[in-house]
């Protein structure tokens, strides 16, 4: 296994600060088993990332198997961060502009990088907005959270306004 720093060639002090989903997404199309699916996949990350609140999504959070060509592992280390306001932005830019911004509309935006149209960025967004308003419940019923955990995490780090505005 190798972390995303590693796939990009930096070490994680100080390079490790400019690692960019932009540059693994370039990486994925040359390196990776099955580039399309990859690509989904780690674009499917970037929005859950936003829509949970989870801006500690450096380099040394998103790893590959090693074989023949890289496979993503499964998804660890996602932590919703508490907020101090509305904004968040993202450790990894996820655009060519180099855009962090944690609002979904940048990342449809983005789309082409990850090999999606807008309409295909936008229904997985959707898909991922569904889930997590169908799972709630459930999901804070099995972490046994309070009421008073449950409100403090909606709507502030899980699906947060401001990953919503245009």
């Amino acid at each position: 296994m190798v972390s995303a720093l590693t796939v990009l060639g930096l070490t994680p002090f100080p390079e490790g600060r400019y690692a960019t989903y932009t540059e693994l997404a370039h990486r994925i199309r040359g390196r990776f088993a099955d580039p399309e699916a990859t690509l989904q996949e780690l674009y499917g990350r970037i929005a859950f990332n936003m829509m949970c609140g989870n801006t500690d999504d450096h380099g040394r959070n998103h790893a590959a198997f090693v074989g023949h060509e890289l496979e993503l592992t499964p998804a660890y280390d996602i932590c919703p961060q508490a907020r101090s306001g509305e904004t968040a932005e993202q450790a990894m830019a996820f655009d060519e502009h180099g855009n962090r911004d944690a609002r979904l509309e940048l990342l449809i935006d983005a789309a082409p990088l990850y090999l999606l149209d807008r309409n295909q960025g936008r229904a997985i967004i959707d898909s991922l907005e569904t889930t997590i308003r169908e799972q709630w419940s459930d999901v804070c019923d099995a972490a046994e959270l309070t009421t008073v955990q449950r409100e403090r995490f909606w709507n502030r780090q899980f699906l947060n306004q401001h990953a919503f505005e245009t």
